[in-house]
C-alpha cells in the first residue's frame, strides 16, 4: 500500500493586537452546516452497518463456531475498521483544536515581535534575546508542519514568552531613564538630563514622550539664562520686565519648576508697587487741592484691592476736604453776591452747600439771609410803587413793619438803602390824618371803602388818612356810581350823587 506524501501546512494567519480582533481571546471551533450534515450521515450508516453484522453472527452463530479462522480473522478485521471509522471524527476535531492553540501563541509571538522590532531599536539591546526567540519559534514550525501541535503550542508558547519579558525589560528600563532625565530637567541639569534621554533614545528613538524631553532638555540653558535676568529685574523692583520674561520662559517650557510660583509672586510685586504709587498721587494731589484727581488715583487702587484700607481712608479725606472746600468756595461766593444785593447768587451758592449736607449751619444762615434780604426788597419795592394801598391802617401797620425790618438787614447796598429812604419818606407821608370834605344830595347812600357806610347827608367831613379810596354810592331809581380817590393832603371836596335813572 502506497503513502501519498503530506502536502506542508500553511499556517493560518494569527490574530495580533494592531488589528484588534477578538479572535485571539480563546479557541473556537467552528463547523459549516453542510459538514455537520454529512458527519451526521456518515455516523447513521455506521451505526446501521454494526447493528446489521450483530443481527448477522445471531442468525449464524453455530455456523461462526465451526467456521475455518479465515472466516473469524475476516469478520475482526470488519469490527476494527468500523471502530476506527467511528472514532475519526473526534479525533479530526482534537487535531483542529491543537492546531488553532498553536496558531494563537504563534500569533501572540509574530504580536510581540512586530511591537519590539517597530517600537524599540531592540538589535542594540536585545538582538542575542531576540533571535533566540525566533529559533525557538521554527522549531515550533517543525512541530507544527508535522501535525505534531501540542508540541508546537509549548514551543511557542516559550518563544513568546521570551519575548514578552524582553519587552518587559526593555519597558521598565526606559521609564527609568525618562523618570531620571525629566527630574534633571526640572533641576535645570541639562547636560546629565540629556544623558539620561540619549540612554533612553538607544531603547525607544521613536516614542514621543522622548521627543518632547529632548526640546525640553535642549531650551535649558536659554531658560537658565532667563531666569537669571528675571531675578535681577526683580531685585531691581522692575516687576513688569521681569513678567515680560517669565512669559518668554512660558513659551519656551511651560512646565519649568516653579515658573507659575515666579510669575505669582511678581504679579504681586508689581501690584503693591503699583497700589503703592498711587496711594502717593491720591495724597499728593489731595494736597495740592486737586480732589478729583486724587479721587481717581484713591479709586483705581481700589480697582486692584477692593479692601485696601488706606485708599478708603483717602476718598473719605477726599470727600471731607473737597466738601470742606466747596463749602468755602460758595460761601465766599454768597457773601460777595450778597454785599452786591444779588440775593438770587447768593440764595444758590448757599443751597450748593446745603446739597452736600443740609444740616451745615451756616449754609442754613446764609440762605436766610438771603430770602430776607430779597423779600424786604420785594416788598419794599411795591410800597414805593403803590403808595396808596398805605390808605388800610392794617397795611400801613404791615408796611411799618417791613421798614422796620429791612433797616435791621446786614446787607444794605446802595438799591435796597434807597428803597428803605423812599418807603420811609412815604410812610411818613401817609401816617398823619388828611380833613376830606364830601359832599352829596341828601339822598344818596354812600359807602367809603377802609370806612364803612357813611349814609346819606349833605355835607360831611372825615379825617382820613392818605392813601386811594373807593366811593360807592347808591339812590333808589338811579343807578349806583363809583369813585376812586387819592387822599393827600390839600385835596379838594368831594361831591358823591346819583345822577343816572334807571329806565
Amino acid at each position: 500500500m502506497s503513502i501519498t506524501p503530506r502536502s506542508p501546512i500553511t499556517p493560518i494567519a494569527p490574530p495580533l493586537s494592531r488589528n484588534k480582533q477578538a479572535g485571539n481571546k480563546g479557541l473556537k471551533v467552528t463547523f459549516s452546516t453542510p459538514a455537520i450534515k454529512i458527519i451526521g450521515v456518515s455516523l447513521a450508516v455506521l451505526i446501521t452497518l454494526i447493528i446489521f453484522i450483530l443481527w448477522l453472527s445471531t442468525l449464524f452463530e453455530p455456523q461462526l463456531e465451526d467456521a475455518p479462522n479465515s472466516t473469524l480473522a475476516t469478520v475482526e478485521a470488519i469490527s476494527d475498521q468500523t471502530d476506527r471509522t467511528v472514532n475519526a471524527p473526534f479525533t479530526t476535531l482534537s487535531l483542529e483544536q491543537a492546531k488553532e492553540a498553536a496558531q494563537a501563541e504563534l500569533g501572540r509571538f509574530v504580536e510581540l515581535q512586530i511591537k519590539l522590532e517597530d517600537e524599540f531599536n531592540v538589535q542594540a539591546w536585545g538582538q542575542q534575546d531576540l533571535q533566540a526567540a525566533k529559533d525557538q519559534a521554527l522549531t515550533g514550525d517543525n512541530y507544527f508542519i508535522q501535525d505534531e501541535f501540542e508540541q508546537a503550542i509549548g514551543v511557542y508558547a516559550k518563544a513568546a514568552n521570551q519575548l514578552a519579558e524582553l519587552l518587559k525589560n526593555a519597558e521598565e528600563k526606559f521609564a527609568q531613564h525618562i523618570k531620571a532625565s525629566v527630574e534633571l530637567i526640572l533641576a535645570l541639569n541639562a547636560q546629565e538630563a540629556e544623558k539620561e534621554l540619549a540612554r533612553a533614545r538607544i531603547i525607544k528613538p521613536q516614542d514621543p514622550w522622548l521627543t518632547t524631553l529632548l526640546k525640553r532638555a535642549a531650551q535649558l540653558p536659554k531658560i537658565k539664562a532667563l531666569l537669571l535676568r528675571a531675578r535681577n529685574l526683580e531685585l531691581k523692583e522692575n516687576y513688569a520686565q521681569a513678567l515680560t520674561i517669565y512669559k518668554k520662559i512660558e513659551q519656551l517650557d511651560s512646565a519649568t519648576l516653579g515658573l507659575d510660583a515666579r510669575i505669582a509672586k511678581a504679579k504681586i510685586a508689581e501690584q503693591n508697587q503699583t497700589v503703592k504709587f498711587l496711594l502717593g498721587q491720591g495724597f499728593k494731589n489731595l494736597e495740592l487741592g486737586k480732589f478729583e484727581t486724587a479721587r481717581a488715583a484713591f479709586n483705581r487702587t481700589l480697582t486692584i484691592e477692593s479692601a485696601n484700607e488706606i485708599a478708603l481712608a483717602g476718598l473719605e479725606q477726599v470727600s471731607q476736604s473737597h466738601d470742606i472746600a466747596i463749602i468755602l468756595s460758595n460761601e465766599s461766593t454768597a457773601k460777595a453776591h450778597l454785599k452786591a444785593e444779588q440775593w438770587s447768587q447768593a440764595l444758590s451758592a448757599y443751597e450748593t452747600i446745603l446739597a452736600l449736607d443740609d444740616t451745615i449751619q451756616l449754609a442754613k444762615n446764609g440762605k436766610s439771609i438771603a430770602l430776607s434780604h430779597a423779600q424786604a426788597e420785594k416788598v419794599l419795592t411795591r410800597i414805593s410803587q403803590q403808595p396808596s394801598k398805605l390808605s388800610s391802617a392794617s397795611l400801613f401797620s404791615q408796611a411799618q413793619k417791613l421798614l422796620n425790618d429791612a433797616r435791621k438787614l446786614t446787607y444794605k447796598g446802595p438799591r435796597l438803602s434807597k428803597l428803605i429812604n423812599s418807603v420811609s419818606t412815604t410812610l411818613a407821608a401817609y401816617r398823619d390824618p388828611v380833613s376830606v370834605t364830601f359832599l352829596s344830595d341828601n339822598a344818596t347812600e354812600i359807602i367809603l371803602s377802609n370806612t364803612g357806610k357813611l349814609g346819606v347827608f349833605q355835607s360831611k367831613v372825615l379825617s382820613l388818612r392818605p392813601g386811594e379810596y373807593t366811593i360807592r354810592g347808591s339812590a333808589s331809581g338811579c343807578r349806583d356810581i363809583f369813585l376812586t380817590v387819592s387822599v393827600f393832603p390839600g385835596i379838594d371836596p368831594i361831591e358823591v350823587k346819583c345822577m343816572e335813572a334807571i329806565r
